[in-house]
């Protein structure tokens, strides 16, 4: 996967959201547990003020999972990634890790989870943990 520009690059986009939410008091540390415990926390807590600050973050949270799936589980990005400002494509659609035989698309979930909220879709530890479990990589 090549990045059409610097902000299209998940793994730094992962990277600089990671030190900007550590600041705030977040773990996102690219442990498994980062995941389990910290993206329910980011997406009850954080204002959404408008689509554009959805857009930003949905993209941020799919670029930290993604990587933190690659990084603990030896995947890799096999789907082109964007950041909310390229506006070239959409994460939903192109954006997916690949772990052994099973694709994993971080932005579905976050996408939904914006879209819904968490009465509709549940926590994303949930829903991670039964994945892992359904592909026996717990």
């Amino acid at each position: 996967m090549t990045p059409h520009n610097e902000s299209d690059d998940p793994k730094l986009t992962a990277s600089l959201f990671s030190k900007e939410m550590q600041a705030l008091g977040y773990t996102l540390d690219f442990s498994l547990q980062s995941l389990e415990l910290e993206i329910d926390r980011i997406l009850e807590t954080s204002p959404i003020n408008s689509e554009d600050t959805k857009f930003d973050l949905e993209a941020k949270l799919t670029a930290y999972i993604g990587e933190t799936l690659c990084q603990n589980r030896n995947g890799f990005w096999s789907g082109a990634f964007y950041s909310h400002k390229s506006r070239i494509g959409n994460n939903y659609y192109f954006c997916k890790i690949t772990i052994g035989k099973h694709d994993f698309y971080p932005s579905h979930f976050i996408g939904y989870y914006l879209s819904n909220e968490k009465k509709s879709t549940g926590t994303f530890k949930n829903f991670f943990t039964k994945t892992l479990t359904e592909w026996d990589l717990t």
